[in-house]
């Protein structure tokens, strides 16, 4: 996913990442050295990974391959293909949407998502992360596993902002990219990419399957979607 500076771009990508194209914000703290900006050339590139489920690593066998391919294959295949992926396109900043772990699989969730993120991390490459309905079924919660992924290395991912004292979930933040150096755009938000937490299962007796809707009562989601 290629973005170049200057085009005027809307894009819905999967599991929520939403990135708006030439917000023209001023940058947060124009004093600092933003951590994300557009090369000279006038691009930033994505790199995004959705749905890994890691799990054990080499004890984990691959599901959905051919007879002759389960041999030997594991976790680690899914790893040497993103390290793979990460020489080839070389990207300004690595996204993964979800579903990172599979939790009922993993008995070790932080262990889990250590290996997982594992080759952006050895990039060197900045990268962030939200949840998916799979990351939380292991031995943390969704707050545990957000708090683990913002403490390792080269992350941008926030559990949430500061300021945001009552929003749902977690893992729900924005990350700005500068305009290219030199340019009138320095010092501003050329890009905005916003993370949000789409949730897990749903906890109103009435909605089945996703966690899709909340804040509303019961009752009134009854009413409202269901009413005959």
């Amino acid at each position: 996913m290629s973005f170049r500076s200057g085009l005027s771009a809307t894009t819905s990508v999967v599991l929520l990442l939403l990135i708006a194209s030439l917000s023209f914000l001023p940058i947060s703290a124009l004093a600092a050295e933003p951590k994300l900006r557009f090369g000279s050339n006038g691009e930033f590139k994505i790199l995004q990974v959705a749905d890994m489920h890691f799990a054990d690593g080499k004890s984990t066998p691959c599901l959905d391959v051919l007879p002759s391919q389960v041999k030997g294959c594991s976790d680690l295949n899914t790893s040497a293909f993103i390290h793979r992926m990460i020489l080839a396109e070389k990207p300004n900043l690595i996204v993964f949407t979800g579903d990172n772990i599979y939790g009922s699989d993993a008995t070790d969730a932080a262990k889990s998502l250590n290996a997982a993120f594992a080759p952006a991390i050895a990039s060197n490459i900045p990268w962030a992360a939200v949840l998916g309905n799979h990351d939380q079924e292991s031995t943390l919660s969704r707050e545990g596993v957000m708090k683990h992924i913002v403490g390792l290395k080269n992350t941008l991912s926030q559990v949430n902002p500061p300021e945001a004292k009552s929003i749902d979930g977690f893992g729900n933040y924005n990350l700005e990219v500068g305009g290219v150096k030199g340019s009138s755009f320095e010092n501003k938000s050329a890009l905005n990419l916003y993370f949000l937490d789409s949730g897990d299962y749903s906890t109103v007796p009435s909605i089945p399957g996703y966690g899709w809707i909340k804040g509303f009562p019961t009752v009134l989601v009854s009413t409202c979607f269901f009413k005959a």
